[in-house]
């Protein structure tokens, strides 16, 4: 996921919002009392129709091709819906706080609160216990307790798989956010034994980042 936002980071849980979405947006009682355009919803639940399918033709059969197409139909639909939020859901006056909750957007998100970076950093650990799968714990710097220090929202992680060691964030292109350690990625069998680079920062609520920690690795069992 590009940068942090308020979509969900873990799949399962941006696949529950996505079916919310999809029984909201194919409710024409909600579309009228809302005022949205017809043609604005075509788009959007195109995209997340597209999504839970292909996440469940992942979940058949977990072979590398159908994992490409599920993570390009799932930014596919995370581009879309942020779009729709934008445009549709943020700042609808015929909307309440709780009509734009179900589509996960807190009341936070639809004003703009004044804030301030967070100052410390995520540490983080790597569980290589389970084949073809990394779980990323992470807590606040300087503390034994696994969480995010106050004020924080969740995690930005950025990795990849490399053969080498990076050299700077710039170089690990994923990124996916987690608003709770610990965050998992799951592999396929002709991925392990590669190594994956990853780092953190911290997010606040109103999409403040703090600075990186340090980037760590482990190899994909």
């Amino acid at each position: 996921m590009p940068g942090g936002d308020w979509l969900p980071g873990r799949e399962q849980d941006f696949a529950d919002l996505c079916q919310k979405w999809k029984a909201g947006l194919e409710d024409p009682a909600k579309a009228a009392a809302f005022g949205w355009n017809p043609a604005d919803l075509t788009p959007v639940l195109a995209a997340v129709n597209a999504f839970l399918t292909a996440r469940a033709a992942y979940e058949a059969d977990d072979s590398g091709k159908n994992r490409l197409v599920k993570d390009e139909a799932k930014e596919a639909a995370k581009s879309a819906m942020r779009d729709f939020a934008n445009s549709s859901i943020r700042y609808n006056k015929l909307m309440r706080d709780e009509d734009r909750l179900y589509y996960g957007l807190r009341p936070q998100d639809g004003t703009r609160t004044p804030g301030t970076e967070p100052a410390t950093y995520p540490e983080a650990e790597a569980d290589t216990s389970v084949i073809r799968q990394i779980t990323i714990h992470f807590r606040d710097s300087g503390t034994k307790k696994r969480g995010k220090p106050h004020g924080v929202h969740g995690a930005e992680i950025r990795w990849a798989l490399l053969d080498h060691a990076p050299l700077s964030v710039a170089e690990l292109a994923n990124s996916d956010f987690d608003t709770a350690s610990p965050f998992t990625l799951k592999f396929d069998e002709a991925q392990r034994g590669q190594r994956l680079y990853f780092c953190l920062r911290w997010e606040s609520a109103t999409n403040l980042k703090g600075p990186y920690g340090e980037i760590y690795s482990a190899v994909i069992p």
